[in-house]
């Protein structure tokens, strides 16, 4: 693959990748160096990309193993504390009732299973058909549609309950 073919094909997919990065690190810092390496990587080995039928598969795959090489290696020097970096994303964003709409929402697909969390990601937030999001990740059509259902079942009880808090708490 050649620098304009490069270009034109891998680089536009950065901001996709860097959003599913995140839904998968749940960190905008890590999914930023992991976009920047795969995308390093994928530079230095361009010439495997000349032979791919479906790019964008193959480089959010290559994306889903980096995050989750990444994953392990965090777990095994323990979690860190992301409690930082959001008290000043909430700081320069302000308390917006927007924002708080947009935090829960962020909070409630942080808080699925993983394998829901991506399913949701890619279908309804990167718009994937269904066919292609069984293929990224490795797994039949009708176990993408059960994913979905229960990760959209489970969204629905965590956001009501949010909900009925936030109420309960502006009644008292």
């Amino acid at each position: 693959m050649e620098e304009i073919e490069f270009n034109t094909y891998v680089l536009p997919l950065r901001d996709r990748m860097f959003r599913y990065a995140q839904s998968l690190l749940l960190s905008a810092a890590e999914a930023e160096d992991a976009v920047a390496d795969l995308l390093e990587r994928l530079w230095v080995e361009r010439s495997r990309l000349a032979g791919c039928r479906n790019i964008d598969s193959f480089v959010l795959t290559a994306l889903r193993n980096r995050c989750y090489d990444l994953l392990r290696s965090r777990r095994a020097r323990s979690r860190r504390d992301d409690a930082f970096g959001e008290g000043i994303e909430r700081a320069t964003m302000g308390e917006s009732g927007v924002w708080e709409i947009r935090e829960q929402v962020r909070r409630a697909i942080a808080s699925l299973p993983e394998r829901q969390r991506e399913a949701v990601h890619l279908k309804d937030i990167e718009g994937y058909p269904t066919r292609e999001v069984a293929e990224l990740l490795g797994c039949d059509e009708a176990q993408v549609r059960v994913l979905l259902s229960r990760a959209r079942s489970a969204l629905r009880e965590i956001l009501q309950k949010m909900m009925d808090d936030g109420q309960a708490k502006q009644t008292h």
